[in-house]
């Protein structure tokens, strides 16, 4: 098969609860390397999106090692990817610090994957500028096949210090009629529908879009999948006992591991339950510095 992959890039500087700090690559590249690492041999990836001009070059010697991998999609800009400084204060939340957030790509950059002819689309709101609306509903009205979306920083604003806030995502009904599934962490959750809704009263009213799948991660607790068969299911799935060493980009590796199998699939508890190991296996490497570890982690 062939896999479309759009996001924007990040370099991250990692600050972890005990004080040390980490730094690699980011956003885009944890769901980029993932795929990369558990895709089947003849799958091919075509990831759409920025460099920096400053990294450019590093950065697409980095990606060469994927004989899987086309490059052709990813494309330079002046000046400087973001870089994202992530302070953890615990496993589950941290304080995002985001400078030089790269400019919407445009649908011209998308029809690549068009002409390519890929079977599906992950598109994952890395900075949640990634896209605009208007671009997911053009791309939608060309595209007959499978979209994956991560709703992620699409929840979030960026004050005067380039903090990033949790708000009410605008417009989500709009986002979400142009997908085929969708994930999103539990505070995600909490900034789209109504503020009074539970998750079960959100999940039924995003399946209600035409939406086939809504997924919600919730870190050591697991995650939770919604569909519809034979009427509305729910599914709790327990997280995989792993010793977490650095949870950063493991939403980036569940929506991957998802995409991916639910491709394979179309089965929504089978495709969380992988993702769910696969991304739990991301949070025992630090960074994405080995994040190629995951090539033979997962096969045992």
């Amino acid at each position: 098969m062939k896999y479309g992959l759009v996001g924007h890039l990040c370099l991250d500087v990692i600050h972890l609860p005990d004080g040390s700090e980490v730094q690699s690559y980011g956003g885009i590249f944890f769901s980029l390397a993932s795929l990369a690492n558990i895709v089947d041999d003849e799958d091919i990836i075509y990831p759409v999106f920025g460099v920096g001009d400053v990294d450019y070059d590093k950065f697409i010697e980095r990606i060469k090692i994927y004989p899987n991998v086309v490059t052709d999609g990813i494309f330079k800009f002046s000046g400087f990817t973001n870089r994202v400084h992530l302070f953890y204060q615990d496993r589950n939340e941290r304080t995002e610090c985001s400078m030089h957030i790269a400019k919407p790509i445009e649908f011209e950059r998308l029809k690549f994957l068009l002409e390519v002819g890929v079977d599906g689309i992950f598109i994952n709101m890395i900075s949640g500028f990634d896209v605009e609306l208007e671009t997911l509903r053009k791309l939608r009205s060309d595209f007959n096949g499978y979209i994956h979306f991560d709703i992620h920083s699409a929840t979030l604003g960026v004050d005067e210090k380039n903090v990033r806030f949790r708000r009410r995502m605008p417009n989500w009904k709009e986002w979400l009629e142009n997908v085929d599934t969708v994930q999103m962490n539990e505070f995600e959750a909490r900034s789209i529908g109504e503020e009074c809704w539970d998750d079960d009263t959100l999940a039924k009213n995003v399946l209600d879009l035409g939406v086939k799948v809504m997924v919600i991660t919730k870190a050591n607790l697991g995650a939770t999948v919604y569909y519809f068969a034979n009427g509305f299911k729910r599914v709790d799935l327990k997280a995989f006992k792993v010793d977490v060493v650095d949870p950063t980009g493991c939403g980036d590796v569940f929506g991957s591991a998802f995409f991916y199998r639910y491709s394979k699939t179309l089965e929504p508890v089978i495709s969380a339950e992988f993702a769910n190991y696969v991304a739990g296996l991301n949070a025992t490497i630090p960074g994405s510095t080995h994040i190629d570890k995951l090539k033979e982690l997962v096969k045992k």
